[in-house]
């Protein structure tokens, strides 16, 4: 069994430093333009992006945002490769006369109007009101080919996690909830260098309702980053490795996470740690486990644990 384990390191190790995560703060600071009309945008805490369509006028809410390899506006501008993913959530309810979207985009030539919140898009996601009838989500692509999902919104609210994989200059797979339907598409603009987020007219059925862009948006870049910024983060050591009760890492970082090699969250350590910091598992069952790593500047990485 300890041999089994031993391949399943090397392999994973392998296939995890060919791999870059960067986190996207969901806040307006972090947004590189805006448009409303009788709509806005605001912080909601400090963690997710919020936005409103009500009163009078056309009730309107668009933001841009450019793919950066830091995550922020003042980052190197980065355009989407094959293999690279993008994975944003928000929190909503349904949008009974108006919509709920987000598009990816490929080099918008402007940014100041409804209009142009898919200004050149590569893929859309839409969740329509259709005066009334509450459509399902749907996914637009080549050619304004429309793709409907079973997945529709209510008066009560609910988190809609929609992850982007380029696996081809035209072809890209768009998964809703985690997998729960996913679509094989032909892109509409190649070379995708950001997205925008939109909501318009945000009467839900019985009242007005905000919508969320929550904190767990991410980018996972198909090949490692060679900034210094990820050079920190891919000089992180673990030791011991394999471990028995307890691990250190051998520099200054911030959070924590050990999931199972399935995916499963299944412990966290918050705050900021010293180097040489010792983290106890006792507590864990024997196997290998993937940890999940945030330094000071917000970059991620994941490597690989053997508990013995």
């Amino acid at each position: 069994m300890k041999q089994l384990y031993f391949l399943f390191f090397v392999a994973l190790t392998l296939s995890l430093n060919a791999q870059t995560t960067v986190n996207y703060p969901q806040q307006s600071g972090n947004y590189n333009a805006f448009f409303s009309d009788s709509g806005g945008s605001f912080d909601n805490g400090t963690d997710e992006f919020g936005m409103w369509a009500n009163s009078g006028g056309a009730k309107q809410s668009v933001a841009w945002r450019n793919f950066t390899e830091d995550g922020t506006t003042t980052g190197t501008a980065s355009t989407m490769a094959v293999g690279d993913s993008f994975t944003i959530t928000v929190s909503a309810t349904q949008s009974s006369f108006g919509q709920i979207g987000l598009a990816l985009l490929s080099s918008p030539t402007a940014t100041s109007s409804w209009a142009e919140r898919i200004n050149n898009y590569a893929v859309q996601v839409n969740l329509n009101g259709n005066g009334g009838a509450n459509d399902p989500w749907e996914v637009v692509s080549t050619g304004g080919t429309v793709n409907t999902s079973s997945i529709g919104g209510s008066t009560t609210y609910a988190d809609f996690t929609f992850t982007f994989t380029l696996t081809a200059a035209t072809t890209m797979t768009v998964s809703i909830n985690n997998g729960a339907e996913t679509f094989n598409i032909t892109l509409n603009n190649q070379n995708i260098t950001g997205y925008s987020v939109y909501l318009t007219d945000d009467w839900n059925g019985s009242a007005n309702s905000n919508i969320y862009w929550k904190s767990t948006t991410e980018y996972i870049y198909a090949q490692t980053l060679g900034t210094q910024d990820y050079d920190l983060i891919k000089k992180l050591k673990v030791f011991p490795n394999p471990v028995s009760n307890t691990f250190s890492l051998n520099r200054k970082f911030k959070n924590l996470k050990i999931f199972t090699i399935t995916g499963k969250l299944i412990k966290t350590f918050e705050g900021d740690f010293e180097k040489n910091t010792s983290f106890n598992i006792e507590n864990i069952s024997k196997g290998l486990y993937l940890l999940q790593i945030e330094n000071e500047l917000g970059a991620t990485s994941t490597t690989k644990l053997l508990k013995l």
